[in-house]
């Protein structure tokens, strides 16, 4: 291969890489600002949450053994005597 054509060859993979790190560069740019968008301001004490979802609070203190009365263990073995 003459040493002009393998040049060009050269820099045409040069200018290919240089787009694949451009298009890398983008997407690295894009997750940061998502990241930026999703966390609270400094000092605020929230919770980072996707959109349409809320956040459900469970309580410490222990459920009304009420709750489950007549309910099956499943994966256990059927119903208790």
């Amino acid at each position: 291969m003459p040493s002009n054509m393998s040049g060009q060859v050269g820099l045409a993979e040069a200018h290919r890489r240089l787009e694949e790190l451009d298009r890398a560069v983008d997407a690295t740019r894009l997750a940061l600002s998502r990241l930026r968008d999703c966390l609270p301001p400094p000092g605020v004490p929230e919770q980072c949450s996707a959109p349409g979802t809320s956040v459900v609070e469970i309580p410490d203190t222990p459920y009304d053994p009420a709750m489950w009365r007549d309910a099956e263990d499943e994966g256990i073995g059927g119903r208790r005597p």
